[in-house]
């Protein structure tokens, strides 16, 4: 009898053991399907990447997964218009995919959901809608410094283009934490900001096929801003081609045109055959066996006279800087051109970055009409970039700065991992002759073919270059047109680069691409408030009005803001670090308005691409 009853406990608590296994699997299997979890399974989140300000540019976030359980849904039609609400999924496609797989015990639906959609579509209890967690890349301000930022695609360890995919082993790096290091860039958001809207301007009535506006800081060689357009917004980053997704301050290579003049002028003077004072004389035309280089002036041939140095840079005058650079030898002129950096990459992001090195061929290789050309910027190319930091020579008193876009890795518990050092060579050309230069320069802006570009309270020198496309069939009506700037004359800190890329013969580099750097430069002075010594003293102001922004003791509302406007305000009426979540406006944010000031550390703000 014991015996029996024994038996009878064993096999009910068996049977119990069986029940509770079945019982907590289909608890489990429910928990997963309707999306309870709260956190999804991964490895190494990665990391952020923040501009010098620390403003989150692009940021790994948790998303949501939908999918549909055929079987389990009672009406499909009602099913697929309330899902539709959510998910930005036309449902007449919701449908066309449920009677397409509705064999299926199961198929996904849409990745990459918000979750703060998703959780709104969960509680509506819709039979055979499920969720399910992974990460998503999100770039809060969307198009900003799109073209440097590249993406990475529905995997978020799969990185498909620029500084995500040039460090996509550091971002994914544990280095003990669960979240990889954040990548701290050398951009300021706001001056990128204010290149990207001059740039657009000049860039929409040129009809160019690309531009790009470069902005850096000469003593350091950290790049403040580096735009590209067209440009696009990676959150999408399907819906555009891969010229539109180029990071063209890098990849173009281009005849600069007449903004090599002043780096010739250089070479000129440092040479032991330059005769101060010499004037050289411009009918309007030079000859040579195999072509003729002009002058022209609305179109038409024009004739200069007799110019010194510091006539023919101000006037841009062709005939004048090829007779001038025949003085100095050929293999001087190409060894001077090599200590500028050209014909080499520069070496702003790592190999494989599509960073090209433009085309420098070597004396033996020259013909006879490259002695001609190299004076006016023809017969060899640069990108952008490169023209840069050769140019900054001038402004930095013949030191090389290597520029730099990545300023510091940090883990996500404050370690500093790498921290980015300024790099100098030195080069042939003396500071003395130099200042001769930025003297030239600033006639070009004051009373020369870059007068556009001037500016009463700033001594902005510079150099206008207009270079003409050329083709297998020989040169074109085309032109990649640029404004070379740089400011204070005296002791220059900044050096900008706008260039419009194929252009027709109606725009020139002072008529277009000049009064761009002018309106850029007037933008960022409330941020830079130039001159000033070093870049990290600069104080940020700005012109955007918001009905709260009056009362700086209190936190704003911030709802209703592109991410932008809201980093202005916060830049311009609080000195805290600011967080984005999504992309969009504004519809959220931690702390709520009306917090006092003194006890925020941090302000989140969340974004919502269906508020616009």
């Amino acid at each position: 009898m014991e015996r029996a009853q024994l038996r009878l406990v064993l096999f009910a608590a068996l049977l119990s053991l069986c029940f509770g296994i079945a019982l907590g699997r289909v608890g489990y299997l429910v928990w997963q399907g309707r999306g309870w979890r709260t956190q999804p399974d991964t490895e190494t989140v990665r990391g952020p990447i923040l501009d010098r300000r620390g403003i989150t540019l692009a940021l790994t976030e948790e998303a949501s997964t939908i999918g549909l359980a055929p079987e389990e849904m009672a009406d499909p039609e009602f099913t697929a218009q309330q899902v539709a609400r959510f998910i930005e999924m036309p449902q007449a496609d919701i449908l066309r995919r449920y009677y397409l797989y509705r064999d299926r015990k199961y198929f996904l639906l849409k990745r990459q959901v918000d979750n703060f959609a998703a959780e709104r579509l969960m509680e509506l209890q819709l039979p055979g809608v499920h969720r399910d967690f992974e990460y998503r890349r999100v770039y809060p301000s969307a198009t900003l410094a799109s073209n440097l930022l590249g993406f990475v695609g529905q995997d978020a360890t799969m990185a498909l283009e620029g500084i995500e995919r040039d460090y996509n082993s550091v971002l994914l790096q544990s280095y003990g934490e669960p979240r990889g290091p954040s990548l701290y860039l050398t951009i300021d958001s706001l001056i990128q900001y204010r290149m990207e809207q001059a740039l657009a301007k000049g860039f929409e009535r040129s009809d160019a096929k690309r531009a790009v506006g470069l902005f850096m800081h000469i003593p350091t060689g950290e790049v403040l801003a580096m735009a590209s357009l067209p440009n696009f917004d990676p959150n999408q980053y399907n819906r555009y081609s891969a010229s539109e997704r180029g990071n063209w301050a890098i990849r173009l290579n281009y005849e600069p045109g007449s903004t090599v003049k002043v780096l010739m002028a250089s070479i000129l003077l440092s040479s032991s055959h330059y005769q101060p004072g010499k004037k050289y004389v411009c009918n309007g035309e030079y000859d040579f066996k195999t072509g003729t280089v002009r002058c022209l002036r609305g179109g038409h041939t024009f004739a200069h006279g007799a110019l010194t140095l510091e006539d023919i840079i101000r006037e841009s005058c062709n005939v004048g800087m090829i007779k001038a650079m025949q003085a100095v030898p050929k293999e001087e002129l190409f060894r001077k051109m090599q200590a500028l950096g050209l014909g080499q990459r520069t070496g702003i992001l790592p190999e494989g970055s599509g960073e090209t090195e433009g085309y420098l061929p070597s004396p033996e290789n020259w013909v006879e009409s490259t002695r001609f050309y190299y004076p006016i910027g023809q017969g060899f190319s640069v990108t952008p970039i490169q023209l840069l930091r050769a140019a900054s020579v001038i402004g930095n008193d013949g030191s090389l700065v290597r520029p730099r876009i990545v300023r510091r890795i940090v883990t996500e518990d404050g370690r500093s991992i790498e921290e980015s050092k300024t790099s100098v060579e030195a080069t042939p050309f003396q500071p003395e002759a130099l200042r001769k230069i930025r003297a030239m320069m600033r006639l070009v802006v004051t009373s020369g073919t870059g007068k556009a570009a001037n500016i009463p309270e700033v001594r902005i020198i510079g150099k206008t270059g207009t270079g003409q496309k050329s083709s297998a069939s020989g040169y074109t009506n085309r032109y990649a047109v640029s404004f070379l700037g740089m400011f204070p004359e005296d002791n220059p800190e900044y050096i900008g680069l706008i260039l419009y890329d194929d252009v027709s013969g109606q725009w020139a580099g002072g008529s277009l691409a000049a009064p761009v750097f002018k309106e850029f430069v007037e933008s960022i002075l409330p941020i830079i408030r130039a001159p000033r010594k070093t870049y990290e003293a600069h104080r940020f102001e700005t012109e955007v009005h918001h009905p709260t922004e009056g009362n700086t003791d209190r936190l704003a509302d911030f709802t209703g803001m592109s991410a932008i406007q809201a980093l202005e305000l916060i830049g311009k009426k609080y000195k805290l670090p600011v967080q984005f979540s999504g992309s969009g406006t504004v519809f959220k944010q931690e702390p709520p308005p009306g917090t006092p000031i003194e006890r925020i550390n941090k302000i989140i703000l969340y974004l919502d691409s269906r508020s616009l």
